[in-house]
């Protein structure tokens, strides 16, 4: 009788019962939602080509694009709420790129404008929208009397908003006019070497890496 009183069967009021079984559905209410999660999209704003500031943000530069972004969401601008009016973007942003939220900024509070320059040499051919590249100034030769003053950078990473390599003086080639963003500080300088008697030319500057830039 001693025995069979000792492995009696154990009742649902166990309370140990009660709770194995809230973990066996706590486990399974998790899975659930970690699945459900996993498989969630949100609809966020993608460059549909190189994005340059100064620009004026058009629904035609941008693409919706479905992703899975967990509490990311909200880092990106959705693609559910509609384009906010004269904005631009604060740096260059690379086609197909997501848009952060951060990265869109009113056009009245860019700190530059975009610049038409007139190249005299050729440019190299990697340089295309969204490049930066660096600004050099040469004063003009005025003949034997010429006091040789080299070339001056004036300005530092400046983003390509359009480049035309067709617009040569002395043939194909020849020369090209590029639209660049050019900050407040740079500007002055700039614009004097435009009205004055300079040549100026471009080269290729490294870009900034995606994730530096957002710092």
């Amino acid at each position: 009788m001693e025995l069979s009183k000792r492995i009696r069967r154990p009742r649902w009021t166990d309370a140990r019962l009660l709770i194995g079984a809230m973990l066996v559905i706590l486990a399974v209410v998790g899975t659930y939602l970690l699945v459900t999660s996993a498989n969630s999209t949100t609809r966020v704003w993608a460059s549909a080509r190189a994005l340059v500031p100064g620009e004026v943000l058009e629904p035609a530069d941008l693409t919706v694009a479905e992703v899975n972004l967990a509490d990311l969401g909200k880092k990106y601008l959705s693609a559910d709420s509609e384009l906010p009016e004269n904005t631009s973007v604060r740096g260059v942003v690379a086609a197909g790129e997501l848009l952060a939220a951060s990265a869109v900024a009113p056009l009245s509070e860019l700190e530059g404008r975009v610049v038409a320059i007139d190249v005299a040499g050729s440019v190299p051919s990697v340089v295309d929208s969204g490049s930066l590249v660096d600004v050099w100034a040469q004063p003009e030769q005025n003949g034997l009397d010429d006091d040789g003053t080299p070339p001056e950078q004036i300005v530092d990473s400046a983003p390509v908003a359009h480049i035309n390599r067709d617009v040569g003086s002395f043939g194909a080639g020849d020369g090209a006019r590029i639209e660049v963003f050019v900050g407040s500080v740079d500007l002055p300088g700039v614009l004097a070497a435009l009205d004055g008697r300079s040549v100026l030319s471009v080269v290729g500057a490294p870009s900034v890496p995606a994730d530096e830039g957002e710092q």
